[in-house]
């Protein structure tokens, strides 16, 4: 009997069952009877969800296990409200914050964007949906690990053989895993391969001989720019999805504003800090906050 007395776990038990005793005795004026109203709506919602994770529909047990724990999540809910235990808890502020948001997001779907929206959502914002420049060319690259001066390397190869066709310098590059003939190959392939400013400079370079040095964080290349071709606007019908989605969300972010500016308004917003710990700049960004509302 004394060993169990020392146990931990009933401490544990004991103090809690006080705990909710107490609680009970200081609310005595709210005992009557409280009524938690499960419907068809619900019912739907837990099939929808069971469904959703194990693609299926549960069993009458499976089912009447769902509706015993959705009971049980209710009432502690609602014992936890009267207890006031949402108060500053940061995990329920974001998850009370995202419903909200979630609301705000289905006002912004309830209804599809017509084919003159989606029409006129495509010229304004065309240049989005262009294809990547894509290029033809040689290329040789110099390695600062097999040189002392890969750019300098690099200007004298192209002084002395940059008059000549793109076979003048196949054999002249250091060893290193990139192909010396690149063929209708898009400005997003290379950009993985050799960064992003090897790429853009693809896009301005004269074709038909040979440039550079341009530099690539593997050294110092030469290129023999064959064919350039410009980005090209896509057909509406062939992105007509990928509209609608992009729409879609712009239309909720700006619903979302939109709802957020209107509930501000119906809040005071101030701000108690110590200035001398905060950038002057940032305590006028504050003060700036409290007088729009």
């Amino acid at each position: 009997m004394k060993k169990i007395l020392k146990e931990p776990l009933l401490h544990f038990i004991v103090i809690g069952a006080l705990f909710f005793m107490l609680y009970g005795w200081v609310n005595k004026e709210g005992d009557g009877e409280e009524t938690i109203y499960f419907d068809d709506y619900d019912m739907d919602n837990l099939i929808a969800s069971w469904e959703m994770q194990w693609k299926r529909l549960p069993s009458q047990e499976e089912l009447k296990s769902l509706v015993d724990l959705n009971i049980r999540q209710e009432i502690f809910y609602q014992e936890a409200l009267k207890m006031n235990l949402d108060h500053n808890d940061e995990i329920i502020k974001r998850r009370l914050a995202q419903k909200m948001q979630f609301l705000s997001n289905d006002l912004a779907t309830f209804k599809e964007p017509t084919q003159e929206a989606l029409q006129d959502y495509y010229e304004a914002n065309v240049d989005k949906y262009l294809s990547p420049f894509e290029f033809s060319f040689y290329q040789i690259v110099l390695s600062p690990d097999h040189r002392k001066n890969p750019a300098e390397d690099a200007e004298k190869l192209l002084k002395e053989f940059g008059a000549y066709g793109p076979e003048a310098l196949a054999d002249k590059g250091d060893p290193l895993p990139f192909p010396f003939e690149y063929e209708n190959t898009d400005a997003e392939d290379i950009s993985r391969q050799l960064g992003m400013q090897f790429s853009r400079r693809l896009e301005t370079l004269d074709t038909g001989k040979w440039t550079g040095p341009i530099q690539s964080g593997f050294g110092m290349h030469l290129v023999y720019l064959k064919t350039r071709k410009d980005p090209q606007r896509p057909p509406f019908e062939s992105i007509q999805r990928e509209l609608t989605r992009d729409l879609e969300y712009e239309t909720q972010q700006k619903v979302n504003d939109l709802v957020y500016e209107e509930l501000k308004k119906n809040y005071r917003i101030e701000f108690d800090l110590n200035p001398e710990k905060f950038d002057k700049a940032y305590v006028e960004f504050l003060e700036g906050k409290e007088t729009d509302n």
